[in-house]
C-alpha cells in the first residue's frame, strides 16, 4: 500500500465539506484494491497517474479518468473514488493528472493527455491493463479535455495509433467555447477550436455523453452535451446521452462511484465488462 502525496487541490465551487468526502471515498477505495500513486508518464509534478488494479486482474480494459477544476485547479489523488463500479466489475482505473494554468493554458493540457495516452500504451500490459481497450473519460474540464483529445486529430504526438481510444465518456463538459474565450488564456494555440461541435473530426467506436437535472455552475452544459451528441452522430458515431437524475454539476458522474443505473450500465457494456 502507497501514501498519497498528489492531495486534490482546491477545485472552484467545490465546497470543502465535498472535497473531504471525495478523498474519504477515494481512501476506502486504496484500502480494497491495490493501487500505485503518482507513477509519472512525463517530467512536470502534474504528469502523474495515480492507477488502481481490480482484484483479478487479467488483460483488464482500462478507464481513464480526467478531473475537473476549470484547467487551473485539481488533481488525480482524490478521484479514485470515481472508479469504484468499474473495479468492481473487473475494469483498471487511472486517474490522470495533467498540468494546469498558468504552466499549460488549455489546450496545451492536450498535449499531457497524448503523453499519457502513449504511456498507457507501452506500460500498462506489464501491469494487466488492456492497451488495446483503453477508454477515456472527465468531468467538467476534464470532459472539455476528452472531447478535445479523443474527437480531434492526433496533434503532440501523430504517431499514436488512431484507434487507440475505444470509447469515452463525458461528464457535463463544454465544448463550445464561443463566449467564453477569455478563460481560455491561450485561444491562438494551434490546437485549439472554439466549437468543437462543428469540429469534430474522428469518433471513437462509441462515447456516452452525460449531464446532471442541477448544471447552476454552467448552465450551458445541457446544450452542449445536446450539441456534442448531435455532432458525433452526424459523423457517424455511435453516442448515448444520459440526464443523471438527483445529481449536480458535481456529482454527475454517481453512477459510476455507485456501480449501478443507467450511465453505469452503458459504460460497462462499452467497456464489455463483467
Amino acid at each position: 500500500m502507497t501514501t498519497d502525496t498528489n492531495r486534490a487541490a482546491a477545485t472552484p465551487g467545490l465546497a470543502p465539506e465535498r472535497q473531504a468526502q471525495r478523498q474519504a471515498l477515494t481512501d476506502v477505495v486504496r484500502g480494497e484494491f491495490k493501487h500505485e500513486l503518482n507513477v509519472p508518464y512525463g517530467a512536470h509534478p502534474k504528469q502523474v497517474l495515480d492507477i488502481y488494479h481490480p482484484k483479478q486482474v487479467t488483460a483488464a480494459p482500462v478507464l481513464v479518468f480526467l478531473h475537473g477544476g476549470g484547467f487551473r485547479n485539481g488533481a488525480p489523488g482524490a478521484q479514485g473514488y470515481v472508479g469504484r463500479g468499474i473495479l468492481e466489475h473487473g475494469g483498471m482505473f487511472v486517474a490522470m493528472g495533467y498540468r494546469l494554468i498558468p504552466d499549460a493554458p488549455y489546450p496545451d493540457s492536450c498535449d499531457d493527455v497524448e503523453l499519457g495516452l502513449r504511456w498507457l500504451s507501452e506500460h500498462i500490459a506489464q501491469r494487466g491493463g488492456d492497451p488495446a481497450h483503453i477508454y477515456l473519460s472527465g468531468s467538467s474540464a476534464g470532459a472539455s479535455l476528452t472531447a478535445a483529445v479523443a474527437l480531434r486529430p492526433w496533434s503532440a504526438d501523430p504517431s499514436l495509433p488512431t484507434g487507440l481510444i475505444k470509447g469515452v465518456v463525458l461528464f457535463s463538459g463544454r465544448y463550445n467555447r464561443t463566449e467564453d474565450d477569455v478563460k481560455v488564456d491561450n485561444a491562438g494555440a494551434a490546437r485549439y477550436v472554439q466549437n468543437l461541435t462543428e469540429a469534430v473530426d474522428r469518433t471513437p467506436p462509441h462515447s456516452v455523453l452525460v449531464s446532471t437535472v442541477d448544471e447552476s455552475a454552467f448552465p450551458d452544459v445541457p446544450d452542449n452535451a445536446d450539441a456534442i451528441t448531435a455532432a458525433i452522430k452526424a459523423h457517424g458515431g455511435s453516442v448515448e446521452r444520459f440526464v443523471q437524475e438527483d445529481a449536480d454539476h458535481f456529482s454527475g458522474n454517481r453512477s459510476l462511484v455507485e456501480g449501478s443505473g443507467a450511465v453505469f450500465e452503458a459504460v460497462r457494456k462499452m467497456m464489455q465488462l463483467a
